[in-house]
């Protein structure tokens, strides 16, 4: 019988993480075990990482840190006897994450996979866009904005000076769109100048 994927997704601190480990709490709870994979190089070492979020959880767990999110770890690593497979930081992973997580569907598995649908520039992150396709399910979770805090925030806005797509860290803040678009524009908000 074919598994099911279940895509988590959203904007920075949406709650993403803490909702993919919840669902690795529940299936443990009902007994299924379960295997929980995040790309090493994503690890921020603070509460926020999977690997803090289901420390000392009781049951059939194993946590493994895949090295520079190579996506065919993930397929080697899996044993016959996992039933859920989650996968946090989705975005992070290479291009063949697409390909491993069709074949754990077709063996059976219920895959869970958490991650940032677009980056900071608003662009598609990483193969995000194909996993929401694949996906049986796909839940998009929200911020509250941090600038306004009236609006769902759309955007995660990077504060640091970095370029480039990937920046692990936790510079960035949910903004909505109107926030965003003021930020990108250089209007002062007190958010921003502080």
């Amino acid at each position: 019988m074919a598994g099911l994927v279940k895509v988590i997704t959203g904007e920075m601190f949406s709650g993403k993480s803490r909702e993919l480990a919840r669902l690795v709490r529940e299936s443990l709870s009902m007994g299924f075990r379960a295997q929980v994979f995040y790309p090493a190089h994503a690890v921020r070492g603070s509460w926020r990482d999977i690997d803090q979020r289901l420390s000392g959880v009781d049951g059939h767990l194993s946590l493994h840190p895949v090295p520079d999110g190579q996506a065919q770890y993930i397929a080697a690593w899996v044993r016959s006897e996992t039933d859920v497979v989650a996968i946090d930081e989705g975005q992070f992973f290479s291009d063949d994450i697409v390909g491993v997580v069709r074949g754990l569907r077709r063996q059976g598995k219920l895959v869970l996979i958490g991650g940032l649908d677009q980056d900071y520039l608003e662009n598609p992150f990483g193969r995000m866009g194909d996993l929401m396709c694949l996906a049986n399910e796909v839940v998009k979770v929200h911020a509250f904005c941090a600038a306004c805090g009236q609006a769902d925030a759309a955007v995660s806005h990077r504060v640091a000076r970095e370029s480039g797509q990937v920046w692990v860290g936790d510079d960035y803040l949910p903004l909505c769109e109107d926030c965003y678009l003021m930020a990108r524009n250089g209007q002062a908000m007190s958010l921003f100048v502080d």
